[in-house]
C-alpha cells in the first residue's frame, strides 16, 4: 500500500499488491505441466534401464561363475568316474573331495564333494533351465575332455520385462592330471 499528499491535503491510498494474476498463474501451471509431462517418462525410463541392467548383470555373473567352478573341478580331477546328461562324477586325489559330483537338481547346479552335503553353485536369483556334459573322452584315454552346456535365467522372470534375461553358455575342460 502507497500513501501520497495530494495539494488539497487529502491523503489517497493506491493499492498496489504484488502476486499472479489468474492467467499467469494458468500459463505457470501450463508451463510445469509440459516440463514435467516429458522428465517423467525419462526418468522412469532411466529407472527401469538400472533395474534390466543388474538382472544381465546377475545373469552372466552366475554364467561366469558356475562355468569357471565346473572347469575348475574338471581340470583339478585326477579323473572321470562317469558323465550324464546332467551330471558328472569326477575322481579327485584331494581328501575327502572324492568323488566330485556337479549335477543339477530342482533349477540349481550342484556340487557335492565327497561325503560332504551339496551346495548350490546359483543364487536364488537364477535358475537353470538345461545342463547338459557330453564326454569326448579319446579313445585310448590319453585324453579326458567334457564339454557342457546350460541355459542360465533370472528367476523372477516371469514379473515383467525388465526383469527378463537368459544366457546359454557353452565352454569345455580338460582333466590335467595324467
Amino acid at each position: 500500500m502507497k500513501i501520497t499528499n495530494n495539494k488539497k491535503g487529502f491523503t489517497a491510498f493506491s493499492l498496489h499488491e504484488r502476486g499472479f494474476t489468474f492467467v499467469e498463474l494458468i500459463l505457470y501451471v501450463a508451463l510445469v505441466t509440459i516440463i514435467l509431462s516429458s522428465l517423467v517418462p525419462f526418468a522412469w525410463n532411466m529407472v527401469q534401464t538400472g533395474v534390466k541392467s543388474a538382472v544381465v548383470q546377475e545373469v552372466n555373473a552366475s554364467a561366469r561363475y558356475i562355468s569357471e567352478r565346473i572347469k575348475y573341478e574338471i581340470r583339478s580331477a585326477t579323473g572321470i568316474n562317469s558323465v550324464s546328461p546332467m551330471s558328472i562324477s569326477l575322481a579327485t586325489s584331494t581328501p575327502g573331495t572324492n568323488p566330485t559330483i556337479v549335477d543339477l537338481a530342482d533349477g540349481n547346479i550342484r556340487i557335492r564333494q565327497g561325503a560332504n552335503p551339496a551346495v548350490n553353485l546359483n543364487s536364488t536369483n537364477v535358475v537353470i533351465n538345461n545342463l547338459l556334459f557330453t564326454n569326448y573322452t579319446s579313445s585310448d584315454n590319453k585324453t579326458k575332455h567334457v564339454q557342457f552346456t546350460m541355459t542360465i535365467a533370472a528367476s523372477f522372470a516371469a514379473a515383467r520385462q525388465e526383469y527378463q534375461d537368459s544366457v546359454v553358455l557353452e565352454s569345455s575342460s580338460e582333466v590335467r592330471s595324467n
